[in-house]
Parts: C-alpha cells; sequence; structure tokens
C-alpha cells in the first residue's frame, strides 16, 4: 500500500521519503484536538450560563473560540511549557496544511477550494501558535488577543475602502458555503474519508465515525454563524456586526431557541477534537 501511494501521490513520496515529516504533521492534528476539545467545552460553558445553570453571567470573560481555549490554557497554570508544546503543534499543522497546498494535485475546481482551504487554515493555525508563544512568553499576563474583536477590527479597516463591503459580504457568503460543506460531510459521513480504518476494532470504528459526523456538523454551524455575521455586517453597513466564534454564540444563546444550537455546536466541537486526538495517527496526509 505504501509504494502505491508513493507512486499516485506527491504526498505518498513524502511518506515513502521522509516519514518523521508525516510524524509531526499527525501531532499537529493532535494539538488541533486538543484546542477543539476545550474551545467547545467553553461553548457549552456559555449555554450553562444562559440557561442559570452555572455561576456568571452569560458575557462573562471566557472566550468560547479555539482562541479562548488557548488562553485558558495559559490561565490554567499549566506553565509555559504546555504552551510551548501547543504552538509546536499548531505551527506544525500550519506548516503541512501550506506545503499540502502548495505540492502537485488536483487542478480541477474543487482542488483549487481545497487549495485554498488549506491556506486559510494554515493562516489561522498559525495566529493560533503565535497567540500561545506570546502568553508562554508573558506568564501571568492577561492575554489581549480577543478573537471577536479582531474580527470586527478587520471589517471595519476593509470597509473603509471601496470595494470592502463587497469583500465582507462574498467572505460570508463563502464561510456560509463552507458551514454547509462540513454538515454535509458530517451528514453523509465523509468526515473518515482520510483517516485510515482499516484494521480498527468495528466498536472503534463506529465510535470513530459517530464522533467524525458530530464534529463535522459542530464546525459547520459554528463558521456557518461566522458567515451569517459577516454578511450582515455588510448588508447593514456595519462593522460591529461581525464577531468571531466567541461572539457569534453569546448573540444566538439569548435567542428563541439559541441555547439548543449552541449546546450543538459545543458538542460538535467537542467531538471533533476528540475525533483529531483518537485518529491522528490514522491520519493520511495526501495532496488535493
Amino acid at each position: 500500500m505504501t509504494v502505491k501511494a508513493a507512486i499516485h501521490n506527491p504526498i505518498g513520496e513524502t511518506v515513502a521519503k521522509h516519514p518523521d515529516a508525516v510524524r509531526l504533521g499527525r501531532i499537529g492534528w493532535f494539538a488541533k484536538g486538543v484546542v477543539y476539545v476545550l474551545a467547545g467545552a467553553l461553548a457549552l460553558l456559555v449555554m450553562a450560563r444562559s440557561l442559570g445553570w452555572v455561576g456568571g453571567a452569560t458575557n462573562a470573560a471566557k472566550e468560547a473560540s479555539p482562541t479562548g481555549a488557548i488562553k485558558e490554557i495559559a490561565r490554567s497554570g499549566g506553565g509555559p511549557l504546555v504552551l510551548y508544546a501547543l504552538a509546536f503543534g499548531m505551527f506544525i499543522y500550519a506548516l503541512w496544511r501550506l506545503v499540502t497546498a502548495l505540492l502537485p494535485g488536483s487542478t480541477d475546481a474543487k482542488g483549487w477550494a481545497t487549495r485554498a482551504g488549506y491556506v486559510v487554515s494554515a493562516i489561522i493555525y498559525t495566529g493560533l501558535g503565535s497567540t500561545a508563544i506570546s502568553l508562554a512568553r508573558s506568564p501571568g499576563t492577561k492575554a489581549s488577543t480577543d478573537g471577536n474583536k479582531t474580527v470586527t477590527d478587520a471589517t471595519a479597516r476593509l470597509m473603509q475602502h471601496t470595494a470592502g463591503r463587497w469583500m465582507i459580504g462574498l467572505a460570508g457568503a463563502i464561510a456560509i458555503g463552507a458551514g454547509l460543506y462540513h454538515i454535509i460531510q458530517g451528514v453523509q459521513g465523509g468526515a473518515t474519508k482520510d483517516v485510515e480504518m482499516s484494521g480498527m476494532p468495528a466498536s472503534r470504528a463506529r465510535w470513530t465515525r459517530r464522533f467524525g459526523a458530530a464534529g463535522e456538523i459542530g464546525r459547520g454551524l459554528a463558521i456557518g454563524l461566522i458567515g451569517f455575521f459577516l454578511l450582515r455586517a455588510a448588508i447593514t453597513f456595519n462593522a460591529a456586526e461581525a464577531t468571531g466564534l466567541d461572539g457569534a454564540l453569546r448573540r444566538v444563546v439569548v435567542g428563541k431557541g439559541g441555547a439548543a444550537l449552541v449546546a450543538v455546536v459545543g458538542v460538535g466541537l467537542v467531538a471533533y477534537g476528540v475525533f483529531c486526538v483518537t485518529t491522528f495517527s490514522r491520519q493520511r496526509m495526501h495532496a488535493p
């Protein structure tokens, strides 16, 4: 099987010639999973507070997002070593995504869309790694990075330009489309298409598919919510409408049925994190 991958797939050749590089990429998957588990837990905390199940206001300081997850790790007293390890995983994952996007592969519309997604993913996880490094260098200090404010400020800057409003609207529409894609992948069982399932015990395979499906649906809803508020910002020409995942969840949770939606997102993000952590050693690394 290794020989076949090496013949038909540029990444397969990398696997054959540089197995250590692939192991590093898989470590990135593991670190990504840790962040998603905590981000999902923070989303569930937002939901629980909105229902009065736990103390504190719905808009309490804990930020329900991957950025917020890293800040919570910093607050937990785990020390700079944990943050440096997490940053290493994020940077490795980002590098692998970037390399994958640049290597030869499919050149049809789907292939280019996949490459674009990999580049965006590399940028996001590089940012998360940088946040972790910043907190590791200044332990005990309050994190200044705010995912909600970052999105709002970037939207405001773009809207100062002639085509800025259209760009924000397009970004929102693309995010909604990406969210729908992930939801469809979850429903159709596509979450495990890049996981080596052969030789996996039946019970583990069953739960892997379930966690993968729930994770894709939860991620799809999260991405779609961010896209919705970006699109609304463009339509209303109000940058304050744009927000990150944390802000989107806090706005939705106070609406009718909002708590249930936030709960689905939270459970989905935790499920995706568990999926990444439990399948990192079986992830197939291939070109678009």
